[in-house]
């Protein structure tokens, strides 16, 4: 910290269970720094190593608009800590949820719609004041169309298999490749050892979209129930929020690629629009979410 106020900076930050990540601006777009730091997910590692990993990303002593993407903002106590935090350092913060950050780097403030597939996944939009949210409901429950989703019906579908009540399926190869497991007794072992991380069945998200493009019968069901279940959720986010039926949305995530190929074709059929992957980063968003926020103050 310390830096010479010069000129408007704006800054974004985009903070999650791994990383921390700031970008400042200026009042152009022009960059003045980019950092990172460790995580800063406040439900992970709490208030102390969270202000840590805050402390190695601010650049500069004053800044003229904040907005924060942080994981759990949703959270009113979460939100809170986050604006005591920051409010020190500009005069006007705004602390949101992550996936918001992510909204506003595909539209820019614009009407429109995000749908992040990760280990997880989440569906927002806005338009003119209307927002709605559908999944981002974590690990223990996993999302539609997330890795976690994926991989638990992979396990699912290989366990029917190995038990000779299912179809056979490849899955079972990259569920012994996971797990190290060849039976439904070893594989039950492997998942319920208090040691294992469930997060990690997001790993074999990647073997279904390539044993359902090989034909395989149990990935192609999985992927053909998952799709349908998207499908629906976007049109609940274009009814809730009023959206144009052709407005295009925006994919972000490690499935992102995968998705679009599986659903552009079906979604330009029945909206005349294309899904896009969005290759922009959510702390740009949030960086020149900020400067409309210090901009907009300052008149």
């Amino acid at each position: 910290m310390g830096g010479l106020v010069t000129q408007q900076q704006y800054l974004g930050l985009d903070g999650g269970g791994s990383t921390l990540r700031a970008l400042t601006i200026t009042d152009t777009g022009l960059t003045l720094a980019s950092e990172q730091s460790g995580p800063a997910n406040l439900l992970a590692v709490g208030e102390k190593r969270a202000r840590e990993a805050l402390g190695h990303v601010m650049t500069y002593d004053h800044y003229d608009g904040i907005v924060a993407g942080m994981a759990g903002a949703d959270r009113p106590w979460v939100q809170k800590f986050w604006e005591a935090a920051l409010q020190p350092f500009a005069d006007r913060v705004l602390v949101v949820g992550d996936y918001r950050i992510a909204w506003a780097a595909f539209t820019d403030g614009a009407p429109g719609m995000i749908t992040i597939f990760g280990t997880g996944s989440i569906f927002y939009g806005e338009h003119y004041g209307r927002k709605a949210r559908i999944g981002g409901y974590g690990w223990k429950i996993g999302d539609i169309g997330s890795g976690i989703a994926l991989g638990r019906a992979a396990i699912r579908a290989t366990l029917a298999a190995w038990e000779g009540w299912g179809p056979k399926t490849a899955l079972g190869q990259a569920v012994s490749a996971w797990s190290g497991a060849f039976t439904p007794e070893t594989l039950l072992n492997y998942i319920y050892a208090p040691t294992m991380d469930w997060r990690s069945v997001s790993d074999l998200a990647s073997s279904v979209f390539t044993e359902a493009e090989a034909g395989d019968e149990a990935a192609s069901a999985i992927l053909g129930q998952q799709e349908q279940d998207i499908l629906r959720q976007w049109d609940t986010l274009i009814t809730a929020i009023h959206l144009s039926q052709t407005d295009s949305v925006g994919l972000m995530g490690g499935l992102a690629t995968q998705w679009k190929e599986r659903l552009n074709g079906k979604w330009q059929q029945h909206h005349g629009s294309s899904l896009i992957t969005v290759t922009r980063e959510p702390v740009d968003g949030a960086a020149h979410w900020a400067k409309r926020l210090g901009q907009t103050l300052g008149r």
